[in-house]
């Protein structure tokens, strides 16, 4: 499953928790979790578009610069 394809189940998750049924304190921690995992997978889809998005800058010595 692609990361926005996780990211949408966590938010159906999230939004249906509430009505689970479940005890109070099941549900925070559920609610808490999803909402830990969609942040995760947030931050790593904006590190790998900066990644992608950053130049690549090769390191050469300069030439004009004499060496004595």
């Amino acid at each position: 499953m692609s990361r926005a394809g996780t990211i949408i189940l966590f938010g159906i998750l999230i939004i249906l928790t509430p009505f689970s049924g479940l005890p109070v304190s099941i549900r925070t921690f559920l609610t808490v979790v999803f909402g830990v995992c969609v942040i995760g997978i947030g931050i790593a889809i904006r590190s790998r578009d900066a990644k992608r998005a950053k130049p690549l800058v090769e390191s050469t010595p300069p030439q004009d610069i004499s060496p004595i």
